[in-house]
């Protein structure tokens, strides 16, 4: 036996570092409870999603993290425990800049560039759809039993920051993005075939190029449906107040019940739904499709509102929630986050439940009521 446990580890280290290929796991996956979900970023944080209530949580995992074999088995040991725990998990990949890639080819460019957060993944040359086909073959091989839903990339309208590709026209930009997802698609599917695979947008529904790369969702949906009608993808939206320092969305003047609304949050979140209930945007299946909003934040610490807003912050968390679970397409509710993160109080972005200082705001227990 003890000779076994000592085999195995030689073979997962082995599996890590190599890149080695495992065996499909059988088909997983986790129904959630009820549809409250949190943003945490350590296993550490696993005890407060128990309770809190939460069934759900949404946990980033860069593509630089796949070249560390302290990281990957960092980030098993996380997972495991959600497992272990009963939580149903959201991963979101990401293609960060690390000069020590784990497959350089899986970034579009050769350096950094100014004001990037995240990339697209490579599908400009055949190199790149393969590193995205092999790392994708990683991560499943290693985290496909653990993982329900998988987002691919972040925000993705947004070609500036959020999903880099450099400059081209929205067609070309969609074809690209649908490659990206097709192969981290099949991948996935064929290690899992009940995993779930979403394409993520931030709320900016009908704004046309506002500037550089940054694109209406109206825009792009048709393009990538037209694409990729075929999978069963589904959407990841991003539904924040359209003021990320006002915790406050029911008073957006933004946000209209139109299907030429500007931003679409909780406040008119049907438009979306109504959009997606369309014959030609349903499933393979005839169903509409999957949809879960990943990420929104509604900050204690709000200029607009006269400064610390603990109150004000549980309320409109508590109004957020009953509107997704209103609209019966909702499959899950993920707060932007379980502890504020130091680096985005400046910007007044306090969007924990929990302070720095471990303190627990007002917002939590209102979170860990509602039902």
């Amino acid at each position: 036996m003890r000779l076994m446990k000592k085999l195995t580890a030689f073979m997962t280290a082995a599996i890590l570092c190599l890149g080695s290929v495992m065996p499909a796991y059988a088909d997983f996956y986790r129904q959630p409870s009820n549809i409250k979900g949190v943003l945490i970023n350590s296993e550490s944080e696993v005890a407060d999603v128990v309770e809190v209530g939460a069934s759900q949580v949404v946990c980033n995992f860069p593509m630089s993290w796949a070249s560390q074999p302290n990281m990957m088995n960092a980030y098993g040991s996380f997972l495991r425990a959600m497992d272990n725990a009963g939580i149903t998990v959201t991963m979101i990949v990401l293609n960060d800049w690390n000069a020590a890639a784990y497959k350089p080819e899986l970034l579009p460019v050769s350096a950094p560039v100014a004001g990037v957060s995240y990339y697209g993944f490579n599908t400009l040359n055949e190199q790149g759809v393969q590193a995205i086909r092999d790392t994708a073959g990683i991560l499943t091989s290693n985290f496909g039993n653990l993982v329900s839903n998988w987002v691919i990339g972040n925000e993705v309208n947004d070609g500036q920051v959020w999903n880099y590709l450099g400059s081209m026209d929205i067609d070309t930009y969609c074809s690209n993005y649908a490659t990206s997802f097709r192969t981290w698609y099949d991948t996935i599917k064929a290690s899992n075939s009940l995993a779930r695979v979403y394409m993520p947008f931030d709320f900016r529904w009908n704004c046309g190029q506002l500037e550089g790369f940054k694109y209406g969702v109206m825009d792009m949906l048709p393009r990538l449906n037209a694409l990729l009608k075929d999978t069963d993808y589904g959407i990841a939206w991003h539904a924040y107040p359209e003021t990320f320092t006002d915790p406050v969305f029911s008073d957006d003047i933004h946000v209209l019940d139109t299907p030429d609304t500007y931003i679409i949050n909780l406040k008119n979140l049907h438009v979306l739904t109504d959009y997606m209930q369309q014959p030609d945007m349903l499933s393979p299946e005839g169903k509409v499709r999957h949809l879960i909003l990943s990420e929104q934040g509604f900050t204690s610490d709000s200029p607009e509102r006269g400064g610390q807003v603990l109150e004000l912050q549980a309320q409109s968390i508590a109004e957020a929630y009953q509107a997704a679970k209103a609209n019966p397409y909702v499959e899950g509710f993920f707060l932007n986050r379980m502890h504020d993160e130091p680096s985005l109080l400046g910007a007044h972005y306090a969007f924990g439940l929990i302070g720095t200082d471990g303190t627990k705001k007002p917002a939590w227990q209102t979170y860990k009521d509602l039902q």
